[in-house]
């Protein structure tokens, strides 16, 4: 079997058996949510389990008050359930946060980090994260742990990176899927791994009741530290299998996080999400049958599973190594698994004061009076099924040997979500970075960019002198609104010209990866998790198009021009059926419906395939104070309604060019007339087309005189624009 498809199938092996726990377990486990939506947390555990528990939580509280030293992860988390956050909830939190690492392509300290998954560190150098991420040594190769990359107060901080040395120390086991590898003690810039801290594998149980909060400290899609800690209900406790489920509101990437209990005590190693399935197929959102081109975003995502960490460390304890110097490691790893917890209480003889709560439970055989039944140990694989794990999990590919796996799927197994071996990568020097050209058309011809109203002057985000902030990116620049914490204008140079085109497509640039603009706060962008990921019908929207600005001279000039495009600062929430210029193939809601803005984005590239094929594209949202809002845990975000577009070109005589602009406003809820043309002009977004004075009375831009002069709208009335101002449906 090749290379790519051994962890392909590594990721599936761990996927399947997933799915077959969660499937055998349905019966016990709708038996304990409905206990636990009666009488509480709590109430599916056994008496036993439940006292058990109390008196650990007795403990701890006794500790906490300054008895004696704990580990990281032992302090009660005070005060409610809080949502999804990317700020730190608590100082606890923050201890336990401060090993958790993202894990990421390692190609040099001058090369922008590609994170995939992520580990945090559980003894002395040791960082822990899945088999399936690391499947074998050759797989920790050209790797780091990147710690500290996270939002603070200051901004986005870039944090501390240590290169992974499984030379060192690298044990896994595939059925509970684990990896630890050894990480360098000195970070590529000098700082001890050490002052990091761990998460310790404690063995004891119970740490945590079914029903209770699962909280998960991780890095979705490479990017900043996020906590997860809202709609995160324990569900389920496979004793004899070793895992957990739970309904944690995790994103994409979070392969190889811990898991905490409401104490922030590790309970387990997050691995896998389960999406739902009937007649062995994967459901998507909208109730149909989910399908390769849809994207993993529109997967019915239903659970997620971890390992339990008392679990991991009897397989540590039963394993033997050939290799004596990783022995002596693995041994001191298994020293620090002894509860602090019990110890105190052993100190004491049970003595310290527990206080009982009765949950209420009744009927024979019911949870309260018998310990959950465990997967069978020799159940099999469900056949024909295939997942995709929580996250990208990219694997850096070299020579070397693996695990045995299990036999390839079959080639009638239904198509699923699948994660991508790489992902786009970015030029890290900001400073070479050309941005825009007025001058690109040639022919003597400028188009400048917008300025901004006075008026609006004091809601653009500004340099260290105060002045407006201009960033520029390979072939494009923009200027950011600050409050709105999306673009306020860009201007792009496009060239259709095949000779400047690569002739990979866009899946070989690499998986698609948001990340922000680290010259500017964290906090003047709006990232995933708060509104895109939880809008649902939601596009990231690209106000310069990917495909217009992958150009260049050269590969690397496209490719890094092709990354450019995936900064925050470059997105606006746009419906999908709006943004995509073929919607119904992605959803059959849409079936037969145009979207908007990308059937305009097509229309725009077509229209220069014939002879001269450069373009200069100004564009942005119209930032109305009317705007709806949307508040999906991190505040009321306004969303814009409509946007505006400028296609400047050059026309006429190879010697006598002329500057033709052609202004558009497209709303959000418009669908796409069917009637079209091969060029600019009358004809099918002739109904869009306005003045360029009207975008920019509503956008609060300033068109230069030579802009305005060549509007080919200049003096004429307005098409009327239906008013959408009423669009509430982002959910």
């Amino acid at each position: 079997m090749a290379r790519l498809d051994r962890l392909r199938e590594a990721r599936l092996v761990v996927q399947r058996a997933a799915v077959e726990r969660y499937q055998q377990r349905t019966a016990e486990r709708e038996e304990n949510k409905r206990r636990i939506a009666e009488n509480g947390p709590g109430a599916a555990d056994s008496p036993e389990r439940q006292m058990t528990f109390r008196r650990r939580v007795s403990c701890i509280n006794r500790l906490r008050s300054g008895a004696a030293p704990l580990p990281f992860g032992i302090e009660r988390k005070m005060g409610a359930t809080l949502d999804f956050v990317d700020v730190v909830p608590s100082d606890t939190a923050r201890k336990a946060g401060r090993s958790v690492a993202r894990i990421a392509a390692f190609g040099g300290s001058d090369i922008e980090l590609e994170g995939f998954a992520t580990g945090f560190i559980v003894a002395p150098g040791l960082l822990m994260t899945n088999w399936h991420v690391f499947p074998s040594e050759a797989d920790c190769r050209n790797c780091a742990a990147n710690f500290l990359y996270e939002k603070t107060e200051r901004g986005l901080e870039r944090g501390i990176v240590f290169e992974i040395d499984a030379d060192r120390f690298y044990v896994t086991d595939q059925k509970l899927d684990f990896a630890i590898v050894a990480v360098k003690p000195r970070a590529i810039t000098g700082e001890a791994l050490a002052d990091l801290g761990q998460n310790t594998l404690i063995e004891a149980t119970p740490k945590i009741l079914k029903g209770d909060p699962v909280n998960i400290i991780q890095h979705p899609e490479g990017g900043p530290k996020q906590y997860a800690i809202s709609q995160n209900r324990l569900v389920d406790i496979l004793d004899a299998e070793g895992f957990l489920h739970y309904e944690t509101d995790t994103l994409e990437g979070s392969s190889g996080s811990p898991a905490f209990s409401e104490n922030w005590e590790l309970v387990a190693l997050h691995h896998a999400s389960i999406p739902q399935m009937r007649n062995g197929r994967v459901v998507a959102r909208d109730g149909s049958f989910w399908t390769k081109n849809m994207g993993d975003d529109k997967v019915h995502w239903i659970a997620n599973e971890g390992a339990r960490v008392s679990a991991i460390v009897r397989r540590l304890s039963a394993m033997t190594l050939l290799d004596t110097a990783r022995q002596q490691i693995l041994n001191g790893l298994l020293a620090t698994t002894t509860d602090p917890v019990q110890e105190a209480m052993d100190a004491v003889g049970g003595q310290e004061t527990v206080q009982t709560v009765n949950i209420g439970v009744s009927g024979a055989g019911s949870a309260a009076q018998g310990t959950a039944q465990g997967v069978p140990q020799g159940g099999s694989i469900m056949a024909g099924v295939q997942f995709t794990f929580t996250g990208p999990v990219t694997i850096n590919v070299n020579a070397g040997g693996g695990p045995v796996l299990a036999a390839p799927l079959p080639v009638t197994a239904p198509e699923l979500p699948k994660a991508e071996e790489k992902s786009i990568r970015f030029d890290p020097d900001y400073d070479s970075r050309g941005g825009y050209d007025p001058d690109f058309l040639g022919s003597g011809i400028s188009v400048p960019v917008p300025s901004v109203a006075e008026e609006r002057l004091h809601e653009i985000l500004k340099d260290e002198d105060g002045k407006p902030l201009t960033l520029r990116y390979h072939h494009f620049e923009l200027m950011m609104n600050k409050p709105r914490r999306l673009q306020m204008w860009s201007a792009v140079n496009v060239d259709y010209g095949p000779r400047y085109k690569s002739e990979k497509n866009r899946e070989e640039f690499g998986r698609d990866r948001w990340i922000p603009d680290p010259r500017i706060p964290a906090a003047v962008q709006i990232f995933d998790a708060d509104f895109y990921k939880p809008a649902g019908n939601i596009d990231r929207g690209h106000m310069v198009r990917r495909q217009d600005n992958a150009w260049g001279e050269t590969e690397l000039e496209i490719e890094f021009a092709n990354s450019d495009t995936f900064h925050w600062t470059n997105c606006t929430p746009q419906h999908e059926a709006f943004n995509q210029s073929a919607p119904g193939a992605y959803n059959r809601s849409y079936a037969g419906m145009e979207g908007l803005w990308g059937a305009l984005e097509n229309h725009i590239q077509q229209s220069r395939k014939d002879g001269d094929t450069k373009a200069c594209i100004l564009a942005g949202p119209i930032l109305s104070g009317e705007d709806p809002s949307a508040d999906f845990g991190r505040g009321e975000i306004q969303y814009p309604i409509e946007f505006w577009k400028i296609v400047c070109v050059a026309e006429g005589p190879k010697d006598a060019k002329q500057l033709k602009a052609f202004g558009f406003i497209l709303s959000q809820k418009t669908v796409v007339d069917r009637f079209g043309i091969e060029r600019f002009g009358p004809g099918r977004f002739k109904r869009h087309q306005v003045p360029l004075t009207e975008i920019a009375s509503k956008a609060g831009v300033v068109f230069d005189g030579k802009l305005l002069d060549r509007d080919t709208m200049a003096g004429q009335q307005a098409v009327d624009v239906a008013n959408l101002s009423d669009v509430r449906g982002l959910g």
